[in-house]
């Protein structure tokens, strides 16, 4: 020590050296617990993100699995509805007509196993796609045989009294939308044939104006497809709502119900922007 009684070194130690030295800890540790905190905290919400990108991606699966099978049950609704309907009708024609003019029963013939073949091919289609090594639904396009002209025909040659008209441009080169008119006609043709009594004419009207596509089927039958009646009571409900659910696709909708002047009208209001979205 030197004659000032201080260090021996010459320097003084601060008064407040083991306060400040207490401090530093202090804050030492207090910065490494906000950073374990901060870890924590930056963990916890990655892990609580990761669980809810999970829950989304299980509830989307679920959502598209659903879809999927309202999808199918459509199709399989309108290709066994209509084709047993038809297939029926033209069966009971030429039972009628095979022997008073066996040339027109020939044509029935042959209308009743194209409607059996087609209905085969639409189900072999649909039912491919519950198929577990399917990686894919089935294609919306329309397969073979599923011309509206043909369809038509097939009305026709079963005994509905059909005039068809279209105006405007032709429908769109979009598969999806084509085969959405393709089912809302021949839906609305099957009830047709399946509940109208005493029918002497029915409509079929496609009208395009811009991105809108109209579909009207209108019959002047004396039958009644009102909830409750024994013809209603044939009928599911099935077919009018799967009508709903394509046109829902395209922001549209379907009418159905009596007409101003008796029979039945089904009335689809269908939207298009394809064009819009191709620019």
């Amino acid at each position: 020590m030197d004659q000032s009684g201080g260090p021996a070194n010459g320097e003084a130690i601060p008064e407040n050296f083991h306060l400040i030295s207490n401090i530093a800890a202090a804050v030492s540790i207090l910065l490494s617990n906000l950073i374990a905190t901060g870890i924590g905290i930056s963990v916890r919400q990655r892990r609580e993100h990761e669980s809810e990108i999970r829950a989304w991606a299980a509830r989307t699966a679920r959502l598209g699995s659903v879809t999927e099978r309202n999808r199918i049950a459509r199709e399989m609704h309108d290709v066994v509805a209509h084709s047993l309907t038809v297939m029926i009708s033209l069966s009971d024609g030429a039972a009628v007509v095979v022997k008073k003019d066996p040339e027109r029963a020939g044509e029935v013939l042959g209308e009743l196993s194209r409607t059996g073949r087609t209905a085969l091919a639409d189900m072999r289609r649909v039912l491919g796609v519950l198929r577990e090594d399917s990686a894919r639904p089935a294609p919306w396009s329309l397969v073979s045989g599923h011309d509206l002209s043909k369809l038509l025909d097939g009305f026709r040659t079963a005994g509905l009294p059909l005039h068809y008209s279209h105006t405007g441009p032709a429908l769109p080169e979009d598969p999806a939308l084509q085969l959405t008119v393709y089912r809302i006609v021949q839906e609305s043709l099957t009830n047709v044939l399946r509940y109208g009594r005493s029918l002497s004419q029915v409509d079929v009207r496609i009208v395009r104006e811009g991105d809108s596509v109209t579909i009207e089927v209108l019959d002047d039958g004396r039958g009644s497809r009102e909830p409750g009646t024994e013809e209603a009571a044939l009928g599911t409900g099935q077919g009018i709502a799967g009508m709903r659910e394509r046109a829902g696709i395209y922001a549209g909708t379907v009418d159905a119900g009596p007409g101003i002047h008796g029979g039945w009208r089904v009335h689809a209001e269908l939207k298009w922007n394809g064009d819009k979205g191709k620019s």
